[in-house]
């Protein structure tokens, strides 16, 4: 899979966490090259994991998010 879309989906965080745990979900995930999380109700912090995601990961769209 190299392309993964979860947009407007209503997806939350994990409940007492502030970290975005959902993207350290993807750091096996050695083929994607584009991530699609918008317009969800994800909010916090990205994890320090963040800088081991793939390499070939082009795209990563937080928009519409409450990111910090």
């Amino acid at each position: 899979m190299t392309y993964l879309s979860l947009w407007g989906n209503m997806l939350t965080n994990v409940p007492g966490n502030r970290e975005l745990s959902i993207l350290t979900s993807f750091t096996n995930c050695r083929l994607l090259e584009k991530v699609v999380l918008s317009q969800n109700h994800l909010n916090g912090i990205l994890p320090a994991s963040v800088g081991n995601l793939t390499t070939t990961l082009l795209e990563l769209d937080l928009s519409s998010n409450q990111i910090e």
